[in-house]
């Protein structure tokens, strides 16, 4: 019956999204009413959004996949700025800095995305978007408080949230504030899972005034996790701290359109076990340091053509070390264990993009960027550099381990309208990236030898952000991954009565860094990363109808099928044919909301990665809000009605609950009834 449904979806032409040249979908958490909106998760406001999933991490860090491709390969900036997660398990994504409440619009471009929206990825890109500045009209003060409250019946997650607003004509100043707990939640069976527990705290001030004919403004950031459970991982985060600035300038000189920024974030970043759900020890510390600059000019050459050119710089320092625990048998001591010492990695970007509409039918978009990667770390040791893994070290230390990388970008899109009704969309992009720093130099078990102790250790699995329960070891001699990716869309549309865009496409990536088993014990790969070729493609599906004045049927469906193309494996994390089917209806004040999540088997799984397979699942979402006063907003919602116990297929392993060696599925969250109040003034 559900693969009957899901057929349906994919080839039922009543569905669709608006779209632009490059199709961008628009959320705004304060207009799109959707049950995520009661999570503070932000990765999750795109869950309705075509091509697009999310990976489970914390009950905080989860992470978007596009077309297969997640972390590092798609490209994520917060109000231009590149934020690199700072962890060997990536438990602070950049998403996981910005909370719901103080984002104005989220734009998602699944698959080809222009060059001027950033480099050094392979996917499509999530460009998030905080509130803009706002100024009086008059010549008095303008003033906003708005609060909200929330709780989820689940976890017993419950939370707060603040934003102030003062402006003058031409003064902004804004304050926003969060702060919540949750305990570790119920599957579908009411067990409670441990390790699921999490607690945050983020603050912003956004200072901002006109200066001529643009605007200058300067946004202050701590981000602060005291905890958070990671139960798809052998530690979870003790505690996180980020401190950001980012001071930009927006405005018009003539014809031409100047977009500029320079950031600066220093992350402190701790693992270890959270006690009591987790015996004993393994604590873990990271300390980076981010620079950035942004510079974008848009120039008007005609009524019919825009070029726009610019350049970025991004520099990211970090150390990576485990403090000993004790000097007995665990060997975890006397000294620190240098993971990755001093690592360097600074990237150069150029870019130049043509916009041209040739006629009332046809328009294009062409861009060539160059990036330019260098990659460096310094020398590492054991917890005991006399005795513990001297081998290994020294191995290590004896490499050169410099690296320089020139990466080539390129796009060309089109879009011809064939008709009041129809339009097609076409695509083709180059993209380009280079290793992060662990993928090349986590030295734990460099031995290769698959005989010798040196691959079989508890450090090799320090190294680990896909949740899979294995070990992995750098590799310095990787090569950067290069993705050639076509696509094209057909978008049918009557006026605001219905639309549909189905896409398919198909991506060749070169050198995609997979890995290469180096040996198998207790259930368990150890693992080096490795270059592969690769086949990624599948069919997005999107759309809506306006069923009546006050009733509206949404859907999305997605397919992505992903293998190496020597044929060892299919890729890891791959989400199996899902759609989701949501109808809205609204009347004056009243908003209502039905969502049905619809995903098909898991069978298509990581060899290599021991991926569990998952079985197919329906689940059923409730909503509805009310607006009693101008000030006043009540929302409710239960999901996961039914209570329904599943796997979730991009969820990892349970290693807390069930073991690493029981390559058992994380499971969902059982029901929950959630209540949200916001109060403006």
């Amino acid at each position: 019956m559900m693969r009957a449904i899901l057929s349906f979806l994919v080839v039922f032409p009543v569905l669709a999204s608006e779209v632009e040249l490059i199709p961008v979908e628009v959320v705004r958490p304060d207009e799109d009413y959707s049950s995520a909106r009661f999570s503070q998760d932000t990765a999750s406001l795109l869950e309705m959004k075509p091509g697009l999933s999310i990976r489970t991490g914390g009950g905080l860090s989860s992470q978007p996949t596009i077309h297969g491709l997640s972390n590092d390969r798609i490209n994520i900036r917060i109000d231009d700025v590149q934020i690199t997660s700072a962890c060997s398990n990536h438990m602070n994504p950049a998403l996981s800095y910005i909370d719901p409440n103080k984002i104005e619009f989220i734009e998602t471009m699944a698959g080809i995305t222009p060059v001027s929206y950033g480099g050094d990825s392979l996917g499509g890109s999530i460009l998030v978007k905080s509130k803009s500045p706002i100024f009086s009209e008059k010549d008095e003060l303008y003033r906003k408080l708005r609060t909200t409250t929330y709780h989820r019946s689940n976890n017993d997650n419950v939370g707060a949230t603040i934003e102030a607003t003062v402006a003058s004509k031409n003064l902004h100043f804004q304050y926003s504030g969060l702060d919540e707990k949750a305990r570790g939640y119920e599957d579908g069976n009411r067990e409670r899972l441990k390790a699921t527990s999490y607690n945050q705290n983020n603050q912003s001030a956004k200072f901002a005034g006109k200066i001529g004919e643009g605007i200058v403004a300067l946004k202050l950031s701590r981000a602060i996790v005291p905890y958070q459970g990671f139960v798809n991982q052998y530690m979870d985060m003790t505690n996180n701290k980020a401190d950001a600035a980012n001071l930009s300038y927006v405005g018009e000189f003539g014809s031409t359109l100047v977009e500029t920024n320079v950031s600066h974030q220093v992350t402190e970043h701790f693992m270890d076990k959270l006690r009591p759900e987790r015996p004993g020890k393994m604590p873990m510390q990271t300390h980076s340091n981010e620079f950035g600059y942004n510079l974008k000019t848009t120039h008007s050459l005609s009524s019919k053509h825009s070029l726009k050119i610019g350049g970025e710089y991004n520099q990211f320092r970090l150390d990576d070390w485990w403090p000993p625990v004790t000097t007995t048998v665990s060997g975890m001591g006397p000294g620190n264990f240098k993971s990755i010492h001093r690592g360097a990695r600074d990237r150069w970007g150029l870019f130049t993009e043509m916009n041209s509409t040739w006629s009332n039918q046809f328009s294009t978009l062409m861009g060539v960027r160059i990036d330019h990667v260098r990659m460096n770390t310094g020398k590492v040791e054991g917890y005991n550099n006399a005795s513990n893994l001297p081998a290994d070290a020294a191995e290590f230390n004896s490499n050169d381990r410099s690296k320089r990388d020139k990466n080539l970008d390129a796009t060309l899109s089109g879009r011809y309208v064939t008709g009041p009704m129809s339009e097609i969309e076409f695509g083709y992009a180059r993209k380009s990236r280079s290793p992060n720093l662990y993928e090349r130099y986590a030295w734990a078990g460099s031995v290769t030898d698959p005989a010798s102790s040196g691959p079989l250790r508890m450090d090799m699995r320090m190294i680990n952000w896909f949740g899979d329960g294995n070990g992995y070891v750098g590799n310095i001699n990787l090569k950067p991954e290069v993705a050639h990716t076509g696509s094209a869309s057909l978008i049918l549309k009557k006026s605001d009565s219905w639309n549909v865009t189905l896409t398919p496409y198909y991506t060749y990536v070169e050198n995609y860094i997979d890995a290469d088993v180096l040996a198998t014990a207790d259930g368990v790969n150890y693992l080096r990363f490795a270059n592969h070729d690769a086949v990624i493609m599948g069919t997005d599906l999107s759309g809506s109808i306006n069923v009546s004045s006050t009733l509206k049927l949404n859907a999305v469906a997605n397919y992505t099928r992903g293998y190496r193309h020597d044929g060892k494996s299919d890729l890891y994390h791959l989400m199996p044919l899902n759609g989701k089917l949501q109808l809205v209806h609204e009347l004056d004040k009243w908003s209502n909301q039905v969502t049905v999540h619809l995903v098909q088997k898991k069978d298509q799984v990581s060899k290599i990665r021991m991926e569990p397979e998952t079985a197919g699942y329906a689940l059923i979402d409730l909503a509805t809000n009310y607006q009693f006063t101008k000030q006043l907003k009540v929302e409710l919602a239960v999901l996961n009605l039914l209570d329904k116990n599943y796997g979730l297929p991009l969820g990892g392993i349970d290693i807390v609950n069930a073991g690493a060696r029981s390559h058992t599925p994380v499971p969902g969250m059982g029901r929950s009834i959630n209540t949200m109040v916001s109060l403006d003034f």
